[in-house]
C-alpha cells in the first residue's frame, strides 16, 4: 500500500539495484524469442513497444527477430541502449504509433485501468498486445516485494482487457520464467 505515486514509483525504482539480471538475461532472451517466432504476426521492421523492460531482454528478443523495439522502465539503469526511462501509466509516445505492445510486469502496475487505457492509446488500430503473467493467488502464486497489483485468477486479469475493448487471439502456457 503506498501512500502517494511517489513512493510508488520510488519503490519500483529500487528494485533493478537488488536483482542480479545476468543469467536470466540470457535464458529469458532464447525463451522469449522461441516463443514469440510462434505467434506468426512479427515481421522484420515492426514497431514494439515493451513496458517495465528492465534492462531490456524483452527488447533484444524482438530485436533478435528483425522488429524495431524499445523499452521504457521507471529505472532502465545505466548506460541501458534497449531501453528509456518511461512509466507504462503515462507512455511518451504517440498515439497510435506502435504495432506491437509486449509486457510481463503487469503486476507492478499502480493502477491497471490507467496502463490499459496508455496501452490502447499508443497501440495502432490493428495493433497486437502480448501479456505474460504470472497465475493468481488462487492458482497457487503469491505477490513478492516489488508486485503492487494482483489477481485472483488469471482470467480475472484477461476479463479486465476485454471489458476494455480488447480481444483475445491466442492464448498459452507457458513455465518460464514464472
Amino acid at each position: 500500500i503506498y501512500t502517494s505515486y511517489q513512493e510508488y514509483l520510488d519503490h519500483q525504482k529500487e528494485k533493478l539495484e537488488h536483482l542480479d539480471l545476468s543469467e536470466y538475461d540470457a535464458r529469458y532472451r532464447h525463451v522469449l524469442r522461441a516463443r514469440l517466432q510462434k505467434i506468426g504476426r512479427l515481421q522484420r521492421g515492426t514497431s514494439v513497444l515493451c513496458l517495465g523492460a528492465r534492462i531490456g531482454t524483452e527488447v533484444k528478443a524482438f530485436l533478435d527477430l528483425g522488429c524495431f523495439a524499445v523499452g521504457i522502465d521507471v529505472n532502465p539503469g545505466r548506460d541501458n541502449q534497449y531501453v528509456v526511462y518511461g512509466d507504462f501509466h503515462v507512455i511518451q509516445f504517440a498515439s497510435s504509433s506502435v504495432d506491437v505492445v509486449f509486457t510481463n510486469c503487469l503486476d507492478h502496475v499502480l493502477d491497471l485501468n490507467t496502463v490499459i487505457e496508455e496501452i490502447g492509446r499508443v497501440m495502432k488500430p490493428d495493433g497486437l498486445l502480448i501479456v505474460e503473467a504470472v497465475k493468481g493467488s488462487c492458482e497457487g502464486e503469491v505477490p513478492h516485494q516489488y508486485e503492487s497489483y494482483w489477481w485472483s485468477h488469471i482470467d480475472d486479469l484477461l476479463n479486465q482487457f476485454q471489458n476494455s475493448g480488447f480481444r483475445l487471439v491466442g492464448r498459452h502456457s507457458f513455465e518460464y520464467p514464472w
